[in-house]
């Protein structure tokens, strides 16, 4: 059976702690629904760009949101189908929640990463062929079976979910089992083992923006074998520092909107009007609130709500962006969404 080549050291030791406390914060701290919405979907923009990118995909940011939001765009039709199938494949594994990972699964996988982009002989297929630094492909779904069979036995019981999602990363991507989207599979396979373990907290990360913000060390960490079962700590480190890195900037942003939640009563005992405290929920749940908004909601004139809304600014509850016009807006001071990177 599959053994990890790698030891416990300080360093993983400290990840793995800084990783589970984290974790313990965001599982367990209340945030609004509307703003947990937010937080969601912001992530997917960002997931579905880095995890396409690290394949080669030439799209951009801006490209992926749009395709995200069910909007066409002008661009190479294979890329745009490469993140669409992303979306899928992301979907997919979501709605399997708690399954047992199998070999099915990951053919499965590889059928939906890859529907329309080769032909449909070439899907959920292992790889035939040799690839340079990679596995021999005759050993490929021996090994792939083997490394399933590590997940689930009482060897690896005592394994974290966290590391055991990094050593699986690393297995499937240095086996190769396909002949592209290899490291998409690997990735979405790791990334199944976290959501089960972060469950929805899952939503509000994603580890493919570190790697792909680290192309350049991403790939050198994880074609530094030859396919002889190397040592691996010195990848772990890598990947734990990533995603302790990742949740940690969740942690933060979650505890700053709750803390941002609760801070209603105490505006209220600093002479603020009870139409300014609900002009403070509003902008709490949607994330901002503009002044034509405030005006529906508390039933006032342009002036008044000016002033209501000025007022809350040089208090420093709202910061405003934008100076004048239709696209200003004002939001709570400790929105730190943004700081989500």
């Amino acid at each position: 059976m599959y053994q990890p080549d790698f030891h416990y050291n300080d360093r993983i030791v400290r990840l793995l702690a800084r990783i589970q406390a984290a974790r313990e914060i965001i599982l367990n701290t209340h945030v609004p629904p509307a703003w947990e919405r937010r937080l969601q979907i912001n992530n997917l923009f960002r997931l579905a760009y880095h995890a396409t990118s690290l394949e080669e995909n030439g799209l951009s940011i801006r490209q992926v949101t749009k395709l995200v939001n069910g909007q066409d765009i002008f661009g190479d039709e294979t890329d745009k189908k490469q993140v669409l199938n992303f979306l899928e494949l992301n979907e997919y594994l979501q709605n399997i929640e708690n399954e047992d990972i199998s070999e099915d699964m990951i053919l499965t996988l590889h059928k939906i990463a890859m529907k329309g982009i080769v032909p449909d002989s070439e899907i959920g297929r292992y790889r035939t062929t040799v690839a340079e630094g990679f596995m021999e492909p005759e050993r490929v779904r021996y090994c792939v079976r083997d490394l399933i069979d590590w997940i689930y036995s009482d060897e690896a019981t005592d394994v974290l979910p966290v590391l055991k999602a990094g050593i699986v990363h690393y297995e499937l991507y240095r086996m190769h089992p396909f002949e592209s989207a290899s490291g998409t599979i690997a990735m979405s396979i790791a990334s199944y083992i976290l959501g089960n373990n972060f469950r929805e907290a899952k939503k509000l990360f994603t580890i493919e923006e570190f790697f792909n913000q680290r192309k350049k060390n991403y790939f050198e960490g994880l074609e530094g074998s030859n396919g002889n079962g190397p040592d691996i700590t010195e990848w772990l480190e890598y990947y734990l520092y990533g995603l302790a890195l990742k949740v940690s900037r969740v942690e933060n942003a979650v505890l700053n909107i709750s803390r941002d939640y609760g801070t209603i009563g105490k505006y209220m005992q600093i002479g603020l009007k009870d139409r300014q405290v609900k002009g403070i929920k509003f902008a709490r749940e949607m994330g901002k609130i503009t002044n034509q908004e405030y005006q529906k909601l508390c039933d006032l004139g342009v002036s008044t709500s000016k002033r209501d809304l000025q007022e809350l600014v040089k208090k420093k509850i709202f910061i405003q962006v934008g100076r004048t016009g239709r696209g200003t807006y004002y939001k709570l001071r400790y929105d730190h969404l943004d700081e989500l990177i």
